[in-house]
């Protein structure tokens, strides 16, 4: 399972307004390097407002979808589950198996060539990882 780190929108809103990146609906793009992600709406869950938390979602971030399938109703900084409301804090979930990587966290030694996987698809896939090292570094430089 991926594992994923919580980037409020405000953060996203200054890192715009210094001109460090440009947010078009869901996608980062890094203007200095040029590269584009996908992002995944999402919300934090702050205080109570109201009722109690049954769901034990204080402290808890979920995505929209996830809001959805629960039967939540979003609107800005609030959400209302059943007879509970919170307070909620917009963003995104950003990859952290990448920020983790770019910290030296995770393993150093990778395999050189993965077995079985065709020249192609080991190219693509190292693409990929490069692509997730670079976000990495730019949250780490900039959180």
């Amino acid at each position: 399972m991926a594992d994923y780190l919580f980037v409020p929108q405000t953060v996203l809103d200054k890192w715009s307004d210094k001109g460090r990146v440009e947010v078009d609906g869901h996608v980062l793009t890094l203007v200095k390097e040029k590269k584009s992600f996908q992002l995944t709406p999402a919300v934090r869950f702050l205080k109570m407002e109201a009722g109690t938390d049954d769901k034990k979602l204080l402290q808890k971030v979920k995505t929209l979808d996830a809001l959805k399938q629960m039967g939540a109703e979003h609107y800005g900084e609030s959400v209302i589950l059943a007879e509970s409301a919170y307070q909620v804090q917009e963003g995104f979930l950003a990859d952290a198996n990448a920020l983790r990587r770019a910290a030296g966290v995770a393993q150093d030694a990778r395999p050189a060539e993965k077995k079985g996987a065709p020249a192609a698809a080991q190219k693509a896939q190292g693409e990929k990882e490069g692509e997730q090292d670079l976000l990495a570094q730019f949250l780490l430089e900039n959180l």
